[in-house]
């Protein structure tokens, strides 16, 4: 039953989903139940899937791409989109870090957010369009849940504001409930594939997660929770890039 609270919390915190069930918030919950993101990615990588299908179904492989990426920012709200967007708009736009803070907390877009999200659009797009038809699903099943395994080691930095919603997690979560993430989002990708070199990108994809995480403190001091939405969004990418290497070669 605890379990099943805790992936609830997540689902409740992280996408649109209209539950049945409603767990009480309580300060600190969410830093403890992280380990439950990898599930999180699962079910919304299933839908999404689901979606994939259905379009293209009824109206060919381009479609279900579209139809897949809808459904995507549907369910999560583009809750981490506009942590994206956020992020390259402070980091891009000033070259001090308290006047970049202050853009990142401005709910309107700027030019620089804006392409930012119009890249990702198109790299996503484009990304699972170079993919044989038949992997698709599986890059649009896959790409949630290795992304939001490997979010949590950007959590064990410091946080770069004094209050916030990123301090419900940043610097709050313990390096065991990490490495669980971890493991098992590398679980669900071996089990549900069977395929050694689709865990070696999930592996890459967390290894790119220190990386994100010293580029984004070296210039915001820590880390913030747009920056950790830019992290799940860019690690979908790096994803879903080394799916198109691996398919182009074959393996």
């Amino acid at each position: 039953m605890k379990c099943f609270h805790s992936l609830v919390l997540m689902l409740q915190f992280f996408t649109r989903l209209p539950l049945p069930w409603q767990i009480p918030f309580e300060e600190g919950m969410l830093a403890r139940v992280v380990v439950w993101l990898p599930v999180v990615g699962l079910v919304i990588g299933s839908i999404n899937a689901l979606a994939y299908e259905a379009g293209n179904l009824l109206a060919g492989p381009m479609a279900g791409i579209l139809v897949a990426m809808g459904a995507n920012l549907f369910l999560t709200g583009g809750f981490h989109l506009d942590g994206l967007a956020d992020t390259c708009d402070g980091i891009y736009s000033s070259r001090k870090r308290e006047r970049m803070l202050e853009i990142m907390k401005d709910s309107r877009l700027g030019t620089n957010g804006a392409c930012a999200l119009l890249m990702v659009f198109l790299a996503r797009y484009s990304g699972l369009n170079m993919l044989p038809e038949d992997f698709i699903p599986w890059a649009v099943l896959l790409m949630p849940v290795a992304a939001r395994a490997c979010n949590p080691l950007l959590m064990l930095s410091n946080y770069a504001r004094k209050e916030g919603l990123g301090n419900l997690f940043i610097g709050k979560v313990s390096k065991r409930r990490v490495a669980l993430s971890v493991f098992l989002g590398g679980l669900l990708v071996f089990g549900l594939t069977g395929q050694v070199w689709l865990l070696i990108a999930y592996a890459l994809t967390a290894a790119f997660q220190p990386l994100f995480c010293r580029y984004i403190t070296g210039i915001l001091g820590g880390m913030t929770g747009d920056t950790l939405g830019a992290g799940d969004e860019l690690s979908e990418m790096v994803f879903l890039g080394l799916c198109c290497i691996g398919a182009y070669h074959g393996w």
